[in-house]
């Protein structure tokens, strides 16, 4: 007697609505956007300068968020409690991961991402953004000895509350926040 199997094949949002594990997911999607975003700035950076590449992070990066985030049906940030787009000023969840990744930097540990469940079953991953290429503090370093007063001018033209400077290689920049949807 012969047996018939039948393989069901479901379009992909019929998977997404499974249980969906941030610690795994969340560092891929970070490595996404942070390749696509890092490429864009260096490609500028290349052939403008860093005051060029100020264009990349104030339209470029929300940009390559949201596309990142829509092609793995989560939303993604990226906060700091050092703002320079009041957009990315952390919230009360955010400035406490925060406030545990530096702590983390100080013991000389590194911070370990977190995973938070909220009250309607969604969940979000906190990862943090520490400096670590020196190219960064051509526009987020000391003003005068890393960052070039036309490119410090550029700044300020663009951000006239920026708190995103005076940082130094292995600092904590801010994090990096997906929230991944409750699973049905």
């Amino acid at each position: 007697m012969k047996r018939l199997l039948l393989i069901a094949l479901l379009p992909f949002s019929a998977y997404s609505q499974t249980a969906r594990d941030p610690a795994v997911e969340g560092p891929k999607i970070i490595a996404e956007a942070f390749a696509k975003l890092s490429g864009a700035l260096g490609e500028t950076i290349g052939k403008s300068g860093p005051t060029g590449a100020l264009s990349v992070c104030s339209e470029n990066a929300p940009q390559i968020a949201k596309e990142v985030a829509a092609a793995h049906g989560v939303t993604l940030r990226r906060a700091t409690h050092k703002p320079r787009n009041p957009k990315n000023a952390a919230d009360e969840v955010e400035k406490a991961a925060l406030e545990a990744f530096m702590a983390a930097l100080a013991k000389k540990e590194p911070p370990k991402p977190q995973v938070i469940t909220n009250a309607d079953g969604s969940r979000a991953f906190l990862a943090p953004i520490v400096l670590g290429n020196p190219l960064c503090l051509q526009c987020h370093g000391t003003p005068g000895k890393d960052i070039a007063p036309e490119t410090l001018a550029a700044i300020q033209k663009l951000y006239p509350d920026d708190k995103a400077t005076g940082f130094q290689l292995g600092d904590l920049r801010g994090l990096w926040r997906i929230a991944f949807p409750a699973s049905k």
